[in-house]
């Protein structure tokens, strides 16, 4: 075994395959544009939201995004844990979020709530779907990702609530 070899058993997690390696890190990099574009939509219904309970509105997206800029910095660790180099630029989010972005408007605080929540939903629900696959290349990011799940599904039923909805 060669030094270099030594040297990068010990600073990267082993992992079976290398091939499963990188495809992790690239299941890595979609989420984490994901959760960097979430947190951006936030932002923008946090600055477009009115009416009667605007303002608990606003207050609680601000609540929402900061955990999606921490879910982000977790899943960039991750990545980087891995050996790959996470990319969470405006270009590189731009080019592979796959969140649907909002129309640039006034818009009533139920449509917000509605809105980030059927966003929050859909990264849940791709996470959720790749989950087994992960899990079979890498039980500790598996339990990242179940963490971003249980996070965004909690904040679904945070935003249901506002919505009047049952729990």
């Amino acid at each position: 075994m060669t030094t270099e070899s030594v040297a990068n058993s010990v600073q990267l997690p082993p992992l079976d395959n290398p091939h499963e390696r990188a495809a992790v890190g690239a299941e890595l990099q979609v989420l984490l544009q994901d959760l960097i574009d979430l947190s951006l939509i936030g932002k923008q219904l946090h600055w477009s939201v009115v009416g009667p309970v605007a303002r608990s509105v606003h207050l609680f997206i601000d609540e929402l995004v900061g955990e999606w800029r921490e879910l982000a910095d977790v899943v960039a660790e991750r990545a980087v844990t891995l050996g790959s180099v996470p990319d969470g630029q405006s270009s590189a989010v731009a080019a592979g979020s796959r969140v649907e972005p909002v129309v640039v408007r006034s818009m009533p605080d139920h449509a917000v709530v509605w809105e980030l929540g059927r966003r929050a939903a859909a990264v849940a629900e791709r996470i959720r779907a790749r989950l087994g696959s992960i899990g079979a290349a890498d039980l500790v990011t598996q339990d990242v990702l179940i963490k971003v799940v249980g996070t965004l599904e909690k904040q679904q039923w945070l935003l249901r609530v506002q919505l009047g909805e049952k729990a």
